[in-house]
Parts: C-alpha cells; structure tokens; sequence
C-alpha cells in the first residue's frame, strides 16, 4: 500500500457512516471507520481518535474498537483505552461541551485500527429540522466510503452540492433515494477517492473539497424563528452593565464614539472562550452571565456587546457567520451551517460589523476570516441577509522605514519603524501584546541579522499598545560593524528591492493560489554614508501595473552621500485561478529579475 499511496500517511479502507432519524426527531448515527497505517505519519495522525459532542442532547458509545498488528493479532480495547472529557475544563458554562477519545494501543506502521460508534441525539436542532455537511475527500486516500441517510417520508431534505468543479475522480455526488416504509434512504457509495495534498496559499478545504450539503430548513424566515427566540430574551442588562456603559460612553456624543468605547472594551475585556458555534449549544447565556464571568464564547460575546450598544441607544443585532474556513451560507439554500457569531451596529445608514472574539481588532475592521461572507443579521422584526465587506488592499498595510547611517569606518548605526494597519495590526498586536518583552527583544535582536552581522538591538518602544483606537507602531535602534559588502574599492548595498517568488515556485498547481485578503506592502529605505563615499551606481526605476498587482519601486539621490530607496506593491485580486497561473509565474519571475540591482557606492583612498 505504501508504494502505491506514497504520499499518503494511511489509507481509509472503510468510511462507513450512516445516520437514522426517527418519526420522532431523534437521531442515531452509526460510524465505523477501517483504517491502515502506512508509516510514521499516519501513527502520529491516527493513534487516537476524538469524537466531539453536546452532552445536553448527544450521547456516545464505542459499540467495538480494536487495533490489528501487521502479523494479525488483535488488540481488542478496553476502558482503560476510552476517555469522556470536558473539552473546556477551566469553563464552567461550556461544561456540555466534551471529548469521547479513543486511544488505540501498538499501533506500528502495517496496523490497522477498526472501531464503529454509535451516536444518538435526542432531539434534532429547532427539534424537528436536520442540517449537515458530508466531504468527500479527506488528508489521506479513501478506498471505499458509505453514506447513508435514512429519515421520515414527511421530511423534505433538500440537497446542495459545493465544489463540483474538483470532482475529477468521478464522484457521484447525487444520492440514490429508495422508500423503505414512511421513510425515504438516501444513500451514497464512493470507491478510490484521492488524498487532498496540501499547496501552499491554497484556497480553505470547504473551497476546493467536493461536499454535499443537507438542510431540512425550508426558509430563512425557519431559521430567524428557531434562533431568535433562543437569543432576544438574552440580549438583557442588569445595573453592572448599565454602570459600565455610562462609564464607557460619558462625554461621548457621536454614536460612532459610543459604539467604539462598547466594542473596545468588550473585544479587550471579555475573555474569548473560543467554542465553535453549535459546539456547547446554539442557545447564547445571558448577557449579564457574560458580563460577570468576563469570559464567553462568539455567541455570548455578541449578545454581551449588543446588549451594551442597545443600552447606550444605538440599533444593535446579533449575526451568524460562516468564517471562511467553513461552508459560506447561500441565500438561496437557508440551513444553520454557522461556525460563528458577531454582532452588527447601525450608524446611521451604514452597517458596521463587529466580531469582539478578535481582541486585537480595531472597530470597523473585520479579521479576514469574517469578510466577504454571507451572513444572517437577527433583527427584533426580522432577519437580513447581508455580505460582510472585503477591506481594501489600502485597508491591510504593511509599511517599514528604515535609516542607516555608515561611519568613515564603515559601522553603522540604523533606525527602523514598522507601521501597520487592518489584518497587519491585528497580527503584529497579537505578538507584541501576548509575547514576553525578553522574546520580543530577542526576535528583534535576531532580525537586525539581516542588516549586520554581530548586530546590537540598542532599544525598542512600542506605541498605541493599549488602545485599539491607534495602529501599533514599533520602532528600534540598532548598531552593527559592517553593512556595506566590499568589492576593492567600490561597496555595494544588499539588494533593497524584491519580491517573494516562493509563491510560484511550482510548475503547474491543482488548486488556486488564495492571499485571503488585498494588501499593501510599503518599503522606504534611507542610507546616509559618510563623506569619504560617493556614489557610482544608482538602479533605474521600475513601475508595472497588471491584474494582480501594482509595483512601484523608486531610486532617489538626495545628496552627494544619501539615497532614498522606495517600493510599494498593492495586491489587487485576492486569488489567482490556476487558469491565470503560467501567466501570473511568469510575470512575477520576471519582475523579480529586473529588482535585483544594487546600489554601488565607492570608498575614497
């Protein structure tokens, strides 16, 4: 097997899985999975498995587990082997939320673990509707995989097949439907399925994995009048949160003031539990829980954040979201297939999304995983569907500024600030608020490297730490022995100008290259040499402006010893099809050739 899968850590012999829902509303899943080890990577892959559920309404059972060495013997599994745990100990109101795992014993490359669960649910979502997602392919091969639902004649479960277009196997995605009593069988066989092999910057698995989608949810209107009964009631405040909100919002007229001091402090102090949407229930806890607590989950941080926006007089909702590493809703197909919740504010006309999980988020930004994404807004007389905006590439920004000035001797001593702003900030304030100062000062002492061997970090300040409100800026000072390379008597610079090609280093690609958002990356670069320098040679400038990008990189003397290096590069389409692939390669490597000059000083005798 391993020769014919060589790039597979296991193989998944059987997939069996099939789902029985009674006439009433209950359901009953029974799971059994085959699979052989190939070799260390699917030891480590495959030596336990976990199984997630909701104790308030699911309950598991090992109906046999077993480990099969590579000479036959059978290693069958006792307690000792099985674990049932809370799968957030430290939080008390997640307490429904558990792991079954299964440790397998011996396993050894040539093994094969068996084992069938069966999982029974006792009431289905808004009890009586079903919703589910089935992929098609997995991380290894599939030999054999079946699906089965079996449900009730009087329940109309519509289908939705997604990424059709990566079906190149020969999937048949449409089910054969047989009547069996009252009740109607869907059922699905799929033989020799491929392993998913990961790219670099590919698009998410529910992007590019063939899936069919379930939903017994006839309308959206189904859905607001399932869940907005489970959250209005929630969306309440006690004297504590009417206390902080008129602390928070004294002296503040403008509602966008208001609603940014409410978001501030919930997204910097609540503490995000991070507890999948539908993994601990779809009901919020009150928001005076929340409060109290100072920790939730997305759900509970909403209803928390749009109680406080209320109590301040602003229009305030509740919105559920598919992130984009999950199944994005369509208008056209209502199901619950959410993997999020965030909150929505009006300010005056305008719909400002807000996701408070993300504590390093400013207001009005999303992370990237929130935009672009259809989502439902759970209004008091209504649902809306809306799409969350995608933030301008001048929205995510990226900008660096550097001075180095070298000594008659050659040393040097260097200044460099680092500007960001959207998912930049988000990411460089999430290290620099969450990481000891020794490794911030120890990452910054290994990044002056690139300028000077040896280099020294003299000091380092952040600013705007402690405020959403400013992007965070960074900047440090640093001295070093040697920076220009010695060539006789000339001195040539690093290469300033560049652009990253390890995005095209394959030939050909199966799956779209995905950037997840547009941004812009900006490079202003100063040297300042002493007067026993001049300058020989000053590369020419270079602008291109296609589909994917704009460049634009700037040479400048600005006196007889100093140069201005300048680049900026603005992505303008976030993924590139593999149809634009060759074409994009090709002109990516071709821009990288032309950056590689170098500045050319000459030191005087």
């Amino acid at each position: 097997a391993g020769e014919t899968y060589p790039q597979a850590g296991a193989v998944i012999l059987l997939s069996d899985e099939r789902i029985t829902i009674s006439s009433d509303y209950t359901q009953t899943s029974y799971l059994r999975y085959t699979v052989k080890i190939l070799n260390q990577r699917g030891t480590e892959d495959y030596s336990e498995s976990h199984i997630e559920y909701d104790s308030t309404d699911e309950k598991v059972e090992v109906v046999y587990a077993r480990t099969i060495k590579p000479d036959g013997t059978v290693v069958d599994l006792g307690s000792r082997h099985l674990r049932d745990v809370s799968k957030y100990l430290n939080f008390p109101l997640y307490s429904n939320a558990r792991v079954f795992i299964i440790s397998f014993p011996e396993i050894a490359e040539g093994a094969v673990i068996d084992y069938a669960l069966k999982v029974s649910r006792s009431q289905l979502i808004n009890k009586k509707d079903f919703v589910m997602a089935y992929s098609i392919q997995s991380g290894d091969p599939i030999l054999r995989a079946d699906f089965v639902v079996e449900a009730p004649e009087s329940m109309d479960i519509r289908l939705r097949t997604r990424n059709e277009s990566n079906n190149n196997f020969g999937a048949q995605l449409l089910p054969r439907v047989t009547k069996k009593g009252a009740g109607k069988i869907y059922t699905w066989k799929f033989n020799d399925i491929p392993q998913i092999l990961p790219e670099p910057n590919m698009p998410p698995a529910v992007e590019v994995n063939p899936a069919i989608i379930m939903s017994t949810f006839a309308s959206w209107d189904d859905v607001y009048h399932w869940w907005w009964p489970l959250a209005k009631d929630k969306i309440r405040v006690d004297e504590p949160i009417r206390s902080r909100v008129n602390d928070l919002t004294r002296g503040l007229a403008a509602e966008e003031a208001k609603a940014r001091a409410i978001y501030n402090f919930c997204a910097q102090k609540i503490r995000y539990v991070a507890v999948e949407y539908g993994q601990a229930g779809y009901e919020p806890h009150p928001a005076e829980d929340v409060y109290r607590n100072k920790y939730g989950d997305c759900k509970d941080q909403a209803v928390l954040l749009v109680a406080m926006l209320r109590e301040a007089g602003l229009k305030s909702y509740p919105v559920l979201i598919a992130t984009r590493d999950y199944y994005n809703a369509q208008e056209d197909f209502p199901s619950v297939l959410f993997n999020h919740c965030i909150a929505a504010v009006m300010l005056g006309d305008k719909t400002v999304f807000l996701d408070p999980t993300a504590e390093t988020c400013a207001f009005e930004d999303l992370p990237g995983g929130d935009q672009e994404r259809c989502v439902v807004v759970f209004k008091d007389d209504g649902y809306e569907i809306h799409q969350t905006p995608l933030s301008a590439a001048s929205a995510n920004v990226a900008r660096q500024i550097m001075n180095i000035v070298v000594s008659p001797e050659e040393t040097i001593s260097g200044r460099k600030r680092v500007y960001t702003q959207g998912i930049y900030d988000q990411a460089q304030r999430m290290w620099l608020v969450y990481t000891p100062p020794i490794m911030i000062e120890e990452a910054l002492q290994e990044k002056i490297q690139e300028a000077s061997i040896g280099a020294k970090l003299l000091n380092y300040k952040v600013s705007n730490v402690d405020t959403l409100d400013k992007p965070i800026e960074l900047d440090y000072s640093f001295t070093g022995d040697e920076y220009l390379t010695s060539a006789g008597t000339l001195r040539i610079m690093p290469q300033l100008a560049s652009l990253d090609t390890s995005i095209v280093a394959k030939q050909a690609r199966v799956y779209d290259i995905d950037f997840g958002v547009l941004d812009t990356r900006e490079t202003v670069y100063e040297l300042q040499t002493a007067e026993n320098f001049s300058l020989r040679y000053l590369p020419g400038n270079l602008r291109e402006d296609n589909q994917w990008l704009s460049l634009t990189v700037e040479y400048a003397r600005l006196n007889p010893q100093a140069v201005r290096f300048t680049q900026a590069v603005r992505l303008k389409q976030k993924r590139i099809p593999i149809s634009e692939y060759l074409a994009f390669k090709t002109t990516l490597e071709s821009l990288a050739r032309k950056l590689k000059q170098r500045i050319v000083f000459e030191r005087k005798k």
